[in-house]
């Protein structure tokens, strides 16, 4: 992936925070007929190998699962606050050169996958919900699907490990740009857009003018 040294992640914690955060990816692996694309709900286990080791699962009907099975190379992609940057947000100055932009940050997971027995995925799903659900007031478990409900579903779904043999990280956040402009964007995406400022306002915290 294309990125620029001001761009880097401000630690390992701050990568692992955006994929925990995002919890769904787009998945690519390549195949003999090319590349093959699912979206997919993720765990993320931190402290299993050296970048940590994603836990996920798909239909075994989609044909993406013959490839999981074979533990070809496959790579997911995490999103996190994104959005336009217009530079009519910048501070009047005599000279507008500046030009649009986007900005975002973005996590590639790189690794091949393990395909899981039937009770690895189970026990995956069962923390999958219980990860997702944590925070609300009325959670749901699955064991609420009654006897015999994890049973009659796991056929038809296969779960998998994708241990990450490389981690690239990408955090675009105005360090680019003049930093009152950046300033300017970030009180604008203060009122519409505030989970991006927040990110843009800690990426460019240790400048000075």
């Amino acid at each position: 992936m294309y990125t620029k040294p001001e761009f880097a992640p401000l630690s390992r914690d701050e990568v692992f925070g955006l994929i925990e955060a995002a919890a769904f990816a787009t998945v690519v692996t390549a195949g003999p007929q090319g590349l093959v694309v699912s979206h997919l709900p993720f765990v993320l286990d931190r402290a299993r190998g050296e970048n940590g080791t994603l836990i996920s699962h798909l239909a075994r009907a989609n044909p993406h699962s013959t490839l999981i099975s074979e533990g070809r190379e496959t790579i997911t992609v995490f999103h996190s606050p994104h959005g336009y940057i217009s530079p009519s947000w910048y501070p009047r100055n005599p000279v507008r050169d500046s030009a649009p932009t986007w900005n975002f940050a973005v996590v590639h997971c790189h690794g091949h996958p393990v395909p899981l027995d039937d009770h690895g995925t189970a026990r995956h799903l069962l923390q999958l919900v219980d990860v997702l659900e944590k925070d609300r007031d009325d959670r749901w478990g699955m064991r609420e699907l009654g006897p015999g409900g994890m049973e009659r579903r796991i056929p038809g779904i296969i779960g998998f490990d994708l241990p990450i043999g490389r981690l690239e990280a990408k955090f675009k956040m105005g360090q680019d740009e003049r930093l009152y402009d950046t300033g300017g964007a970030i009180r604008v995406l203060e009122q519409n857009d505030p989970a991006l400022a927040t990110m843009m306002k800690a990426h460019n915290a240790h400048r000075q003018d």
